[in-house]
């Protein structure tokens, strides 16, 4: 099981995989969309409404194609024999802890105490420390440490992916991946801005 979890390229072929992938990334579009998640980055997610199925699913093509069109680029220039189905196929699964993370907005609770807290720090007086709700923090914190933990997934099974499409070894790989997710994530924002 733990095979499966965090690195089920070396468990399964490209085919069950990119299915696999695909209907995740549909049906956990449909639930992101239901619980106003917004994939807006390749590493981003923000909660804000109205959201429509139409707009998770939108975002979750953009991210993975510029997740797979910029591993491929470093892939092909590692090694000459990188395919760009297997990339793919490492973005498509990779992204799905991510389609787990909108579940902890039930009943909008987290966009509700992320606008709550905002909206304190917009109003505090100049020298005055804002005061905070205990279960405002509580909520947030406990999000934010699920986010980093499922963040975390998400790049290992992607790395483990990357190493298995191009062979990747080395620290200098993992250097030039880290480098390559962040450029990703730049371009991934530039769209969504000329878009929205």
């Amino acid at each position: 099981m733990k095979k499966v979890l965090f690195n089920p390229f070396e468990q399964f072929s490209e085919r069950p995989l990119i299915l696999f992938g695909i209907s995740v990334t549909i049906l956990l579009s449909m639930t992101g969309a239901f619980f106003n998640a917004r994939f807006d980055g390749v590493i981003d997610l923000h909660f804000s409404t109205p959201t429509f199925f139409i707009n998770t699913l939108t975002d979750n093509a953009i991210n993975i194609v510029i997740l797979s069109l910029a591993l491929f680029t470093l892939g092909k220039y590692r090694n000459n024999k990188t395919r760009f189905v297997d990339v793919f196929t490492a973005s498509l699964i990779a992204r799905i802890p991510y389609y787990i993370l909108p579940f902890f907005n039930w009943n909008n609770t987290v966009l509700v105490e992320s606008e709550k807290l905002l909206k304190q720090f917009m109003t505090v007086q100049p020298g005055v420390a804002p005061q905070f709700e205990t279960t405002n923090m509580l909520v947030l914190v406990l999000f934010a440490g699920f986010s980093l933990l499922f963040l975390a997934w998400f790049i290992y099974l992607l790395y483990q992916g990357y190493k298995v499409a191009t062979n990747a070894k080395g620290g200098i790989e993992i250097v030039l991946f880290g480098v390559t997710i962040l450029i990703a994530e730049v371009f991934s924002k530039i769209i969504f801005y000329l878009i929205n």
